[in-house]
């Protein structure tokens, strides 16, 4: 991918919007995000490190997964290791860039690097307003970074679905189909947020300068697995696999990759757009630029994710518990609580309904070996 027409201009903004747990099967068949395919690149394989907001979003400002950066457990959010980690934020306020964020709470993001960081807190309030208002005012500070937390369907989902049962009531369970259709609704509404945001952009001339990521940090459950009554139990792909799209008017337009990535390749893949070097006397990135991939490599990234719940039936928020590793074809699970492993075929088994660990597969002894190399691997490195 060469960006050399992008540095003729002034410096792009750059705009992140986090579409706080949208199942990346929740938006196929919806018109605006169909639609949205055009503009630019669309992933819908990003494989997140973790499936809930904090560790997955330390992961992408990062570049490195929680064992590396200090953000492996829901407990874990003030451990972030401000020392050896230079976040996207501080990159971009390095090269002149004004940097905001609009977030529901504290440490959703990591703080070092931002000029301003907004807290709208849990309550309702109308982020469809608030965020063209921030558009608004930063407009004139160009050039920008700004990140906009989108959490509404969350919100919905247990105000309208949950109502307060627990991560073990049998009944959530079996209204799955229910579930889904409030859900998606709730995804549909969605739609209106994004694309007032987009059209005040545009509106604003900031469309046509700028790189847009419109992304998911994890998906949600809506009863697919008992005993995960939204997410961050378990690591099935319903909440691990998310989407991303990438707008900046020298790419290419209308491109689907379905090949997976990470949402750590994420941080490398801006900096080379804006050819920015990382910096020395830092931890090195985990995660790597997808643009390769964009121009048609057909390299297999394996990626790793893990979690520790906060209910279910093995809880685990002090640290991550839960471990799996996955390429195209296969994922690995392992319950280090338990000791229980599932292995899934992807290809033949989109649910992940028929464990095939213990059958004697081959896959399971490889992507076992790879796992406990990868589990040293990270652990000696975060030492």
């Amino acid at each position: 991918m060469n960006f050399k027409n992008l540095f003729k201009r002034k410096k792009p903004n750059v705009i992140l919007i986090l579409m706080d747990g949208v199942r990346v099967d929740s938006i196929a068949g919806i018109d605006y995000y169909e639609n949205l395919k055009k503009e630019g690149v669309f992933f819908d394989n990003v494989i997140t490190y973790a499936p809930y907001t904090i560790a997955s979003t330390h992961a992408l400002f990062s570049g490195l997964y929680g064992n590396l950066n200090g953000v492996n457990g829901y407990h874990k959010l003030y451990s972030f290791d401000k020392d050896n980690c230079f976040t996207l934020a501080q990159y971009l306020k390095k090269e002149g860039y004004y940097t905001e964020a609009d977030v529901i709470e504290e440490n959703v993001v990591p703080a070092q690097g931002f000029d301003r960081l907004r807290l709208y807190g849990r309550k309702d309030i109308d982020l469809k307003e608030r965020h063209l208002e921030i558009l608004n005012q930063i407009k004139s500070k160009q050039p920008f970074f700004l990140f906009l937390d989108f959490e509404h369907i969350l919100p919905m989902m247990q105000k309208y679905v949950i109502k307060g049962r627990s991560d073990l009531d049998e009944s959530y369970f079996k209204e799955k189909e229910n579930n889904m259709e409030s859900y998606k609704r709730f995804v549909q509404l969605s739609t209106d947020y994004l694309s007032s945001i987009l059209s005040r952009l545009k509106e604003f001339g900031l469309y046509d300068n700028s790189i847009i990521l419109i992304f998911s940090d994890h998906g949600c459950s809506v009863g697919d697995k008992f005993g995960e009554k939204l997410y961050g139990v378990y690591l099935y792909d319903y909440t691990i696999r998310c989407f991303l799209y990438i707008i900046e008017r020298s790419l290419p337009k209308s491109i689907t990759i379905s090949s997976q990535i990470r949402n750590v390749d994420i941080l490398p893949s801006i900096l080379e757009i804006l050819k920015i070097s990382p910096v020395k006397g830092k931890l090195p990135f985990y995660g790597k630029s997808f643009f390769p991939i964009v121009n048609g490599s057909k390299e297999e990234r394996i990626a790793y994710a893990e979690t520790g719940g906060l209910g279910g039936p093995t809880p685990s928020p002090n640290e991550h518990n839960m471990q799996c590793i996955r390429t195209s074809k296969w994922k690995l699970i392992y319950n280090k609580s338990t000791g229980k492993r599932e292995l899934y075929d992807l290809i033949k088994d989109k649910d992940e309904e028929a464990n095939l660990a213990g059958k004697g597969l081959e896959a399971e002894n490889v992507l076992w070996k790879d796992l406990m190399e990868l589990s040293k691997q990270l652990n000696f490195k975060s030492k």
